[in-house]
This record gives structure tokens, sequence and C-alpha cells, in this order.
């Protein structure tokens, strides 16, 4: 039997993070789609930030040649995205 998907919640500085990456809002809910559904599925995929930090890290796609993090915590029910940034 297949585990149950978590709800993810898109947080307010995640939105606002995201749209300064990418200005088309169709081009940016294509680009984070997958990770989404990965996420929702398995949000051990990632990793934590630090030791023991319940903020979680998925490196995502290049966009113009910058390297995309994706910033994120996650509980049995929830994935809650925080923030998504390019890394200098």
């Amino acid at each position: 039997m297949a585990r149950p998907l978590r709800k993810v919640v898109r947080e307010h500085l995640f939105e606002e993070s995201l749209a300064a990456l990418l200005a088309d809002p169709i081009a940016a809910d294509a680009y984070i789609a997958a990770a989404e559904w990965v996420l929702a599925y398995d949000p051990s995929i990632g990793f934590p930030v630090k030791e023991g930090s319940t903020v979680w890290l998925l490196p995502m796609q290049p966009i113009q040649n910058q390297q995309i993090s994706l910033y994120y915590a996650f509980d049995p029910s929830t994935v809650r995205l925080l923030l998504i940034q390019a890394e200098s």
C-alpha cells in the first residue's frame, strides 16, 4: 500500500523568493512541481541544513547557471516550503 502524500504548504517568503527567481508564475509552478511531489512523498530526500536542524535543504536544477536551494520543514502530515534561493 502506498504511503499517503503530505500536504505541501508554500510559505509567503517562499512565494516571494520563487517569484524573484522566475517572474513568470506558470514557469515558476512548473519549475517547482516535481520537487513538491517528491517532498510530499518522501521529505527525507533532502538533508538537514545542519545536524539536528528541523530545516532541510533540497538542491534544485540550476537557473541561469546558478545553483538553486529549496529550504523546507516537515512533519508527518505537512511539508512547509520556506525559501528558495540562488546560492553564491
